[in-house]
């Protein structure tokens, strides 16, 4: 692959400009993780799943097959489990690790995209220094650097993928087909087949942006294909034994269903075609509003840029086959946005500073626009809102206003836009929305409170019950040794007969249930997302 020049004679600042960069990148980091962890508890159902088979893996101290509530757990592959288990082997049982595991993949990722512009450009500094900014300063993408989930823990092993790919289009050596092989097998054990969404074109296309791939494309499909076949080893060495271990059923579901019916016929998130297409500002925001990013990529003569075109096909081959499959969630997009930063990065570096223009006030508008929805909706009569809507604090709407403000009135003395300053301003709103949201929610997104409740009971000898679907929400928070009793709701009479002091939790619409075979008493009631968690049991149990 071919690289346009750029000069590099200043080579002692710029690499003290990349590492000021990257100090500055760690210190928006720390500063965003420590507001999370300030605010942010497990949230249900997602995050308090994941944790609780993390539990039970650690309980059962089966690290092959995963479980939830003692039935095996075939929905994702088991390596941020490992990963949870190893951190608690490391440092005890604690909840902060699970809220650490991807800030700690993000922050590894934002170094590793710097040092994949490097590869793709040697010598653009500037490239290098801008991507991990475009990217962390990107709305869903920081949005979602602290959620327990296994998106950014893929979205490392794209990267990992990606950066072999890049260097073994420049030298077909095994070393560098050796990320590519690491990357996907892990990818595998973190999220399954739908790693091969993000690492299979830029592969398969190389003879659009390689000329490696262009002089032996022979060789570079035949060491391609194998590392791909060492990936996909990586994968079956868990899988193959997890399902002689677990049984058909399991292997069935984990290793068809849980892929081909969410491609043909999604059993959840299905959404249309177009879907993303329609949330396109809010994927792209906030360079979505910015003119200067659609005058930048839209040239014509960028695309003569074989690592541009390598970044285009990375990130609209996976928006293409994200968009066929039946199941859609904002956050499946997440490994794909490096691609974004990377092709902006390339775009805005080639451009000279420019004076300020009108449009450059656009997304700091539509910042401020956001705060102002935010503060004036809850007052408007007779539109409904969701409850922490309702609920939110005063500060929160005022303070993102006021970035919004802020920013126009900075840029109108400095006179000039740079993207390190609009994402800068993305980050405060997060930070700003982290603390507001968890503190306008009060309990509603964590089942913390109700552990505390749920604990007392068991201490005293009081059994515990779930009715309803069981999505393991206290199995880790209450530290069960044992599976939770789940019975279904219309069993609570005969249930709680035949444990006259038990307790039965179930989720409902009203705070205040009726069941009309049975009287009935309510022990705790609490908000849970926009419904209401309630623990009832006989009255005078």
């Amino acid at each position: 692959m071919e690289h346009p020049h750029f000069d590099a004679s200043d080579s002692v600042a710029m690499p003290q400009a990349i590492m000021r960069s990257h100090a500055g990148i760690f210190t928006a980091w720390l500063l965003l993780t420590v507001v999370n962890l300030g605010f942010h508890r497990l949230i249900p159902l997602d995050e308090t799943r994941y944790a609780s088979v993390a539990w039970d893996m650690w309980v059962r101290h089966d690290w092959l097959v995963p479980h939830l509530n003692g039935i095996p757990y075939h929905h994702k592959p088991p390596l941020l489990f490992w990963i949870d288990n190893l951190g608690w082997a490391l440092f005890g049982v604690n909840e902060l690790w699970l809220l650490l595991v991807s800030p700690l993949c993000a922050l590894a990722s934002l170094y590793a995209l710097s040092y994949l512009a490097g590869q793709l450009w040697p010598g653009n500094q500037q490239a290098m220094r801008m991507a991990p900014w475009l990217l962390f300063g990107s709305l869903i993408w920081g949005a979602y650097l602290n959620s327990s989930m296994f998106d950014m823990l893929l979205g490392l092993c794209v990267l990992a993928a990606m950066i072999g790919l890049v260097k073994a289009s420049k030298n077909l050596d095994w070393r560098h087909w050796a990320w590519y092989a690491l990357g996907c097998g892990f990818g595998l054990l973190a999220k399954g087949p739908v790693v091969f969404m993000h690492i299979l074109a830029p592969f398969l296309l190389g003879l659009f942006w390689s000329d490696t791939a262009k002089r032996d494309p022979g060789k570079w499909y035949l060491q391609g294909g194998i590392a791909l076949v060492i990936g996909i080893a990586i994968g079956l060495a868990w899988a193959v034994p997890a399902v002689l271990n677990a049984g058909d059923a399991f292997g069935g579901t984990l290793l068809w269903h849980q892929t081909a019916d969410r491609v043909v016929n999604s059993f959840a998130h299905r959404r249309p075609l177009w879907w993303y297409l329609e949330l396109s500002p809010m994927i792209l925001f906030p360079w979505f509003f910015w003119p200067r990013f659609w005058q930048a990529v839209c040239r014509k003569e960028l695309f003569a840029d074989p690592a541009v075109r390598f970044c285009a096909i990375w990130f609209f081959a996976g928006i293409l086959g994200f968009s066929a499959i039946s199941g859609k969630q904002v956050h499946y997009l997440l490994p794909l946005m490096p691609a974004l930063a990377l092709l902006t990065s390339r775009a805005l570096s080639a451009w000279a500073p420019a004076d300020l223009r009108i449009g450059d006030f656009l997304p700091f508008v539509v910042i401020g626009l956001f705060g102002l929805g935010l503060l004036l909706l809850p007052m408007l009569p007779n539109v409904k809102t969701y409850h922490w809507l309702q609920n939110r604090q005063l500060w929160w709407p005022l303070a993102i206003i006021a970035t919004g403000i802020a920013g126009i009135v900075l840029k109108t003395q400095s006179r000039r836009l740079t993207p390190y300053s609009l994402s800068a301003s993305v980050i405060v709103v997060l930070m700003t929305s982290l603390a507001g949201f968890f503190s306008s929610t009060g309990n509603a997104f964590h089942l913390n409170d109700a552990a505390v409740q749920l604990e007392k009971y068991l201490k005293a000898g009081e059994p515990i019950a779930w009715a309803g679907k069981y999505d393991g929400q206290f199995l880790f928070l209450l530290r069960l040794k044992e599976p939770m009793t789940v019975i279904q709701p219309k069993d609570m009479p005969q249930w709680l007969n035949a444990h006259p002091h038990g307790h039965v939790v179930s989720i409902g619409p009203s705070q205040n249930p009726v069941n009309k075979r049975i009287r009935l008493q309510t022990d705790y009631v609490q908000p849970y997302r926009e419904e209401w968690l309630i623990v009832q049991s006989l009255p005078n149990a």
